[in-house]
């Protein structure tokens, strides 16, 4: 029955994905879905794409192992926050200068050839490695449902992917992502209060008397403080720079559809994954020694639930990844077609011939991620970890810096990103080949993060920015993307009124769910004996 049902599932997904590949007639519609997001839409591609196998697979697995302070409450949290930063301000500022991906961004703000292709370099090498992620989430989950060896599971899932991903763009993308956002509620609202209840919350509130640590910052495994303030710290930085969240934004219709967004999505990421990570450590009261870590939520669903929910559940394990990865290989091939090709090389294509380019970049993206997938390097935790952090030291400073110095230049930002990265990679792997050691609670995130910010502000006080340069930055001080979206809406017949209820309806929303926040999370802190 649960097998049915989970293949049932996912067949709906890729039907949708193909049936949405009528509306593409445009670049835009390819790159941004024409820009006709509705806020259901944007919550749910933003939900799902945040809700990926590094969640419902590899943090749960670490939260299963040693506990959820130094992963749920420290690295989910930043996770969270980066969010916010991502939608709020990185996204917002970026649709109103009209970018439709990251590197767009780049191109736009130093007109140089070196910083688009070392800014795009870097997004294609972290997407990689947070695609890979997926696929071997995705080979998990398939293996325990079918008798089928690991590389064949990966390689149909990558065609099945490839089916609404490559033909539908941005609009597939979305709109296969919202259906996958409902599979996933039914994890966080239904199965994993039911794997709760059998385990009982008296029970999992005394692993920590079990397990030494397991709800201590330090948790089970006894890291380092410093280890895991890093988590908080990575996680902030990657998803509020990250272009699978950030560029959520830019399908969005306007910006009232982004403040809902903003409201609403960020409310249902916490809440889903606090129900998940609870779920998890209720695992290690039922079934303690499952190995490896990652299977947990399936082996939660398989033996811990009916087999009908089972399937849904399994679906939505399914779907999380899918979405990640159906964002990802749409954004590498974006940037491989567009960023690199298009923008670098000055090529001019019709709109048939772009989106041609386009999705071919995501077929070669597609078999790159397959083939590291096949080998799995190491486990999802691990490589989620990596991959995040690239972005951090290396995407970060310089966004920032180009949003909101006046003095960054080309130069700057070229240097601060090859330091970061540079940085990052050699010291990381004198330390793992143990050339060299940190103190305790240093590593070389930190010394990345430290290095490119330096080199940022060294670089940008000493090489003075381009007339074109300042000339942009003013443009982004005085581009606001609610003063965008009200001219719009002002432009159009009873566009008064139209603005009028649009601030009626966003101010509804912000305060409706503020009051559910109060009383969700008051309910928690209650019951958890926070």
């Amino acid at each position: 029955m649960e097998k049915i049902i989970f293949f049932v599932v996912v067949a709906v997904y890729v039907i949708a994905g193909i049936i949405v590949t009528r509306f593409v007639k445009s670049k835009d519609d390819f790159y941004v879905m024409g820009e006709k997001g509705s806020t259901v839409l944007i919550v749910g591609t933003l939900a799902a794409t945040y809700l990926s196998a590094v969640t419902l697979l590899g943090l749960a697995g670490m939260i299963y192992n040693e506990g959820p302070v130094a992963h749920a409450g420290f690295g989910s949290y930043g996770a969270w926050l980066g969010t916010l930063f991502a939608v709020i301000y990185v996204g917002r500022k970026l649709k109103a200068l009209d970018c439709q991906t990251l590197p767009d961004f780049f191109e736009k703000r130093f007109q140089n050839k070196w910083v688009t292709v070392i800014a795009t370099s870097i997004m294609i090498i972290g997407l990689l490695g947070y695609g890979v992620v997926q696929l071997i989430g995705a080979g998990v989950i398939l293996s325990e449902i079918l008798n089928i060896p690991f590389p064949v599971l990966i390689l149909l899932f990558t065609l099945a992917l490839l089916i609404f991903s490559a033909m539908g763009g941005m609009y597939g993308v979305v709109i296969t992502d919202t259906l996958m956002f409902f599979t996933m509620l039914t994890i966080a609202i239904v199965i994993s209060p039911l794997i709760i209840g059998q385990a009982g919350l008296d029970q999992i509130k005394n692993l920590g008397e079990v397990i030494p640590g397991y709800y201590g910052v330090n948790g089970g495994a006894d890291r380092p403080f410093g280890w895991v303030f890093s988590q908080f710290l990575m996680w902030i930085l990657f998803f509020g720079c990250t272009p699978s969240l950030v560029s959520r934004v830019f399908p969005a219709k306007n910006d009232f559809v982004i403040l809902k967004t903003a409201v609403v999505g960020v409310f249902f990421a916490p809440f889903m994954q606090l129900l998940v990570f609870i779920a998890a450590a209720a695992m290690m009261v039922l079934q303690p020694g499952i190995d490896p870590a990652d299977r947990v939520f399936i082996v939660g669903m398989k033996d811990y639930t009916p087999p009908a929910l089972a399937g849904i559940g399994l679906a939505g394990l399914m779907a999380s990844i899918m979405s990640t990865a159906s964002t990802l290989f749409v954004l590498t091939g974006f940037a491989l077609a567009k960023d690199l090709f298009e923008n670098v090389l000055h090529k001019d294509f019709d709109e048939k011939k772009s989106m041609f380019i386009g999705r071919g970049a995501q077929a070669l993206v597609a078999v790159v991620v397959c083939i590291i997938a096949i080998l799995q390097p190491s486990s999802i935790f691990w490589i989620s970890i990596y991959a995040g952090s690239i972005f951090a030291v290396a995407w970060m400073p310089t966004i920032i810096g180009s949003l909101e110095w006046k003095r960054m230049s080309s130069k700057a930002a070229t240097a601060s990103m090859l330091a970061g990265i540079i940085t990052f990679i050699v010291f990381g792997e004198l330390k793992r080949y143990e050339i060299i050691t940190f103190p305790v609670g240093f590593d070389n995130f930190y010394l990345a993060i430290i290095v490119s910010v330096l080199t940022l502000l060294i670089v940008g006080f000493i090489a003075k920015p381009t007339d074109y340069e300042l000339g942009y930055y003013q443009k982004i001080k005085e581009t606001r993307l609610s003063t965008v979206t009200i001219k719009r809406i002002l432009a159009k017949h009873n566009g008064a009124a139209e603005l009028k209820r649009e601030y009626k309806q966003t101010l509804t929303v912000a305060v409706s769910f503020v009051v559910i926040s109060v009383v969700l999370w008051g309910y928690f802190i209650v019951k958890l004996g926070i």
